[in-house]
């Protein structure tokens, strides 16, 4: 009688169930937190804070954020890494071929970081919008538009085509046609001089 025949299937059937349960779940998505400690464009190295020996080597992953908000993610950033059930090479530009529904990815294989908020951060108005930047702000109508809001630690600056106005060490400078109240500053007239005496408002 083989050995097979010997072995009650009571005892290794649940253990081959659990072996290929296991053999599955290595396969599965993982989310792990992660801190960030490069940028190569938009693609950040990411660094697994799990303790494990040896420590996973950093890799690169897409940040999860639209094309039209592009946050400043820096060095020491933290978050987590969160695993798709297929691979995103194709979408991130990280590869070219575009995935099936029975492809399996590696673990860590179709991770994006997502930015989590921390509680040591200083605490600010709950119902304003907050936008700050590491060296400014800038905000264009479209990449590369001709309209421009770029705030900077000395400057901050509104342009349109050939229009500016600028605010910086108490000066506001004026560059382009100004016109107020439908009137071109530089062309308007008075009527009367009234002998060298006030005329009345500004324009």
């Amino acid at each position: 009688m083989t050995a097979f025949r010997k072995t009650p299937p009571a005892d290794w059937l649940p253990r081959l169930a659990r072996s290929h349960a296991r053999s599955v779940n290595e396969h599965n998505g993982k989310a792990f937190p992660a801190t960030v400690t490069g940028m190569r464009g938009r693609i950040a190295l990411v660094r697994l804070e799990v303790s494990s020996n040896p420590a996973p080597p950093p890799f690169r992953v897409p940040v999860a954020e639209s094309e039209y908000v592009r946050t400043p993610i820096q060095p020491g950033c933290k978050g987590v890494v969160l695993s798709a059930n297929a691979a995103l090479g194709q979408m991130t530009g990280l590869g070219t071929r575009r995935p099936t529904p029975r492809d399996v990815p590696l673990n860590l294989g179709s991770c994006v970081f997502l930015p989590l908020t921390n509680a040591q951060w200083e605490a600010l108005d709950d119902d304003t919008l907050h936008m700050y930047g590491v060296a400014g702000v800038e905000i264009l109508d479209r990449l590369n538009g001709q309209s421009a809001l770029r705030l900077t630690e000395d400057h901050a600056t509104l342009s349109t085509g050939s229009a500016t106005v600028t605010l910086s060490g108490g000066r506001v400078e004026i560059s382009g046609e100004l016109v107020i109240n439908g009137q071109p500053y530089k062309t308007h007239e008075h009527s009367n001089g009234n002998n060298g005496a006030p005329t009345g408002g500004v324009i």
